[in-house]
């Protein structure tokens, strides 16, 4: 997931580079899609691995007969960010 992380904050700086580079001409329109298109795919790929890993968790627990109502509250919280 660190890895992921990594990925989205490398697209975020590549796609403001794109940005500003089209602003003052060494850049293309195709750039800064492509920038976009990378992060939106980093960003995409770090929601479905925070929500594996969440999911895994409380499916162990539930396996284990240690699910609780905050074990849902907290699973939820996690979602929203």
């Amino acid at each position: 997931m660190r890895a992921l992380q990594e990925s989205v904050s490398s697209g975020r700086t590549a796609l403001d580079a794109n940005k500003r580079g089209l602003e003052v001409g060494t850049r293309i329109n195709i750039d800064v899609l492509n920038a976009q298109q990378q992060l939106a795919v980093s960003e995409r790929d770090l929601a479905k691995a925070r929500y594996d890993t969440l999911m895994s968790q409380l499916k162990l627990k539930a396996a284990a007969g240690s699910v609780g109502e905050s074990d849902v509250l907290e699973l939820g919280q996690l979602l929203i960010r």
